[in-house]
C-alpha cells in the first residue's frame, strides 16, 4: 500500500507539474525582456544624428537592466540611421528637457512626440506607432465627468492641458512615474498616461492604480528641427519603405504586444482548452492503469503475508495480554460471539460484583454500577456496552474513555481488538482499566497555574482572553467592565524600590479580590494593570466602587503607607445594540474613564504627566 501511494503521488507531481510548467511557459514567466538586435553600423566617420529621447517612456525608450538604451523607438532610430548612412547620437533625458534640446538646436530628432502636438519649433513625421491616452487612478471611472473638480496629473506642457478643458486642476509632472507615484501618495486623485507606458511602470510597483476610460488614441511621431525639413522628407521616406517591408508589425508584436500587453493564466487556457482536455484524459487514464497494476501486486503480497500473520497470531495474542497485564489495573479477555469473559488480571473492588455464572454482558454491567461514580455512570455503561461494541469498533483496533472511580479516583478504559472473523467484524477485545488520577490531579494543577499571575494569583491575560470566548460562545451580552491602574508605581520603584512597587501591585489584587471577586471575575492584563468583568444587568456599580474606594483607604502595607488606584467603568447598555464582538468599545470606554480618573489623581498632585 505505501508504494502504490508513493507512486500515485508522483505520478500526481509530475502530472500537475506539466501544465503548471507548460502555462508559466505559455504567459512569458521565463520570458526575458526583449534586446535592441538593430545595431547602428556605419562607419564611425559617418555625419551624426542627434536624438533626444524620453527616459521614462518604456516600453518606447527606458535604460534596460544593463543600463543600456533600450525601446522601440530605439531599436527604430537604429535602423533609420543605418539607411540614411549616419553615426547614431541619443541623448537620453526628461520629456521636458528633450524639448528644450530640441528647441534649443542642441538636438536633430525627438522621440515619441505626438503629431498633434503644438511644439514650436519642430517638424513631425508621420505616425510610428499607435497607444492611448488613459486616466489612470485608485478608482475607475465611467464618464469624463468623474474628472470634474478632480486634481490630474500629467506631463508639464502637455498639449492635453492647452486644449482640453475638463473642469479639473491640472498638476504638472516631468515624467510618467512622478504621475504614478503621486496618484499612489495622494497627491492627485487621477493622471493620464500612455496606456502601455504607465502599464511598465506599473509592473514594477505594487501600486493598487488601474485604468479607466481612454481620451484619446495617441500616435507618437518623430519630431525634426524645422530647419532641417529635407532631413523629415528622408525620414518619412524610410518609414513608409519599413511600412511595406513590414517592420512596423514585428515591432509592434515585440514591444508593444508580448512585451507590455503580458498574456494571461485566462489568456492560455481559453486559446488551449482543447490541448488541456486532451491532457487531462490521457492523465486519468495512465492513473487508472497505475492503480490496477499496482493494487494486482498488492492483492499478491497480502495473500503471501496472510499465512504469516496467521502463524503468528497466536504467539502474538500470548505476548500480548502478559505484556498488558504487566501495565493495566485489570485486563480482562471478552469472546463477544459467545458472550464469555476470561480474567487475566483483576483488583478485588472489581470481583466483589462479579458472579462467573453470569454472562460478559451482565458482568460488566455489575461491575460498572458499582464501581464508578453516579454521575458518570450512564457515560460509562454506553461506553462498555458490549452489544453495540462491533459496530463502534468496525474500522477501529482500540477505543478508549475516562472515567471517575469510587475508589481509585480517574481511570482510563479500553477496548483492543485481538480477532475479527472475515467480513471484519471483531470477535474477540481485551478490556483493559488503568488509573490516571495522579496524572489528572496533575494536569489540572498546571491548568490552574497557566491561568494564573504569579505574583497576584489573580487570573491572568490568558485566563481573560478565554473568558471573552467563553461569552461569545454562550452569547452573554450582559456584561460590565471596571478597568483600574496603580497610581505612581514608577514613582514608588523608583524612590523606594521595586519591592514596595510589588507590594503596592499585591496590595491593588487584594482589595479587587475582596471586592469584586463574589460578583466577577478579576484579572492581572499588564503591569500594573486590573480589569474586572461583570456579568449580569441587576449590578449597583457605584455601590461596589463607593466599597472599594473605603477599602483602598484603609490598606497600609509594610514598606508603603498608602495605595491609590484609578478606576473606570462602563456597561452594556451605554453602547447601542451592543454584542460581544463590541466587547474592546465597552473596554475603551472604561479605559478611557480610567485616564479621566489618573488625570484627576495627578492635577489634585500638581503633578503635570503625559501618557
Amino acid at each position: 500500500m505505501k508504494k502504490t501511494k508513493l507512486v500515485l503521488i508522483n505520478l500526481l507531481i509530475v502530472g500537475i507539474l506539466i501544465p503548471v510548467l507548460y502555462t508559466l511557459i505559455a504567459i512569458g514567466s521565463f520570458t526575458k525582456s526583449p534586446k535592441v538586435e538593430i545595431q547602428n553600423n556605419v562607419n564611425a566617420d559617418a555625419p551624426l544624428l542627434r536624438v533626444a529621447a524620453d527616459f521614462d517612456f518604456s516600453p518606447y525608450s527606458f535604460y534596460d537592466e544593463n543600463n543600456q538604451v533600450s525601446g522601440l523607438n530605439v531599436e527604430l532610430m537604429n535602423e533609420i540611421a543605418n539607411r540614411l548612412g549616419m553615426k547614431l547620437e541619443i541623448v537620453f533625458t526628461d520629456w521636458i528637457s528633450c524639448k528644450k534640446l530640441l528647441q534649443a538646436k542642441e538636438t536633430d530628432l525627438i522621440l515619441g512626440l505626438e503629431i498633434f502636438s503644438n511644439l514650436q519649433g519642430v517638424l513631425k513625421t508621420i505616425a510610428v506607432s499607435k497607444d492611448q491616452l488613459l486616466v489612470f487612478g485608485k478608482n475607475a471611472i465611467n464618464d469624463i465627468s468623474g474628472l470634474k473638480d478632480k486634481k490630474v496629473g500629467l506631463i508639464t506642457n502637455s498639449v492635453l492641458e492647452k486644449n482640453y478643458d475638463l473642469n479639473c486642476e491640472y498638476v504638472p509632472y516631468y515624467t510618467n512615474t512622478d504621475v504614478l507615484d503621486a496618484i499612489e501618495h495622494g497627491d492627485i486623485d487621477y493622471g493620464i498616461c500612455h496606456g502601455s507606458v504607465a502599464k511598465k511602470i506599473l509592473e514594477k510597483t505594487n501600486y493598487k492604480i488601474i485604468p479607466s476610460i481612454s481620451l484619446m488614441n495617441s500616435y507618437p511621431a518623430i519630431g525634426v528641427r524645422d530647419d532641417l525639413p529635407e532631413l523629415r522628407d528622408k525620414i518619412n521616406n524610410i518609414l513608409i519603405q519599413l511600412g511595406d517591408e513590414g517592420f512596423f508589425t514585428k515591432l509592434d508584436n515585440k514591444w508593444l504586444i508580448k512585451f507590455t500587453n503580458k498574456v494571461t493564466v485566462q489568456d492560455v487556457l481559453n486559446s488551449d482548452a482543447k490541448l488541456y482536455f486532451i491532457y487531462f484524459i490521457l492523465f486519468l487514464f495512465s492513473i487508472f492503469l497505475t492503480v490496477f497494476f499496482l493494487q494486482n501486486d498488492y492483492r499478491k503480497e497480502i495473500l503471501m503475508k496472510k499465512s504469516l500473520e496467521y502463524q503468528a497470531s497466536l504467539k502474538k495474542q500470548n505476548d500480548m495480554l502478559t505484556s498488558i497485564a504487566n501495565v493495566y489495573f485489570t485486563v480482562h479477555a471478552i469472546n463477544l460471539v459467545e458472550n464469555s469473559v476470561k480474567e487475566i488480571q483483576s483488583s478485588t473492588q472489581a470481583r466483589l460484583y462479579v458472579n462467573k455464572t453470569y454472562d460478559a454482558i451482565t458482568q460488566m454491567k455489575s461491575v460498572i454500577q458499582n464501581t464508578v461514580i453516579p454521575e458518570d455512570i450512564e457515560m460509562a455503561l454506553t461506553f462498555t456496552d458490549l452489544t453495540t461494541l462491533p459496530q463502534r469498533m468496525e474500522n477501529k483496533d482500540s477505543i478508549l474513555a475516562e472515567f471517575r472511580g469510587t475508589e481509585i479516583g480517574w481511570f482510563c478504559a479500553q477496548f483492543i481488538v485481538m480477532n475479527r472473523d472475515d467480513s471484519g467484524k471483531v470477535t474477540d477485545v481485551i478490556f483493559t482499566t488503568q488509573s490516571i488520577d495522579e496524572m489528572k490531579k496533575e494536569k489540572e494543577y498546571l491548568l490552574k497555574l497557566s491561568r494564573y499571575d504569579e505574583l497576584t494569583r489573580l487570573l491572568n491575560r490568558h485566563a481573560y482572553e478565554s473568558k471573552i470566548k467563553e461569552l461569545i460562545e454562550n452569547d452573554i451580552n450582559k456584561v460590565s467592565v471596571v478597568v483600574l491602574d496603580v497610581n505612581s508605581l514608577k514613582a514608588t520603584n523608583d524612590k523606594i524600590g521595586h519591592h514596595a512597587g510589588d507590594e503596592l501591585i499585591r496590595g491593588a489584587a487584594d482589595t479587587i479580590r475582596e471586592c469584586f471577586n463574589n460578583i466577577g471575575s478579576c484579572y492581572r492584563v499588564g503591569g500594573d494593570e486590573f480589569l474586572v468583568i461583570i456579568e449580569g444587568d441587576d449590578i449597583n456599580l457605584e455601590s461596589i466602587l463607593e466599597n472599594f474606594r473605603t477599602l483602598i483607604d484603609k490598606w497600609k502595607g509594610n514598606l508603603v503607607d498608602k495605595l491609590s488606584l484609578s478606576i473606570g467603568f462602563a456597561t452594556f447598555n451605554e453602547i447601542e445594540n451592543f454584542t460581544l464582538t463590541k466587547f474592546s468599545e465597552l473596554t475603551k470606554l472604561a479605559d478611557k474613564r480610567m485616564y479621566e480618573d489618573k488625570a484627576l489623581y495627578y492635577n489634585r498632585l500638581g503633578i503635570e504627566r503625559r501618557r
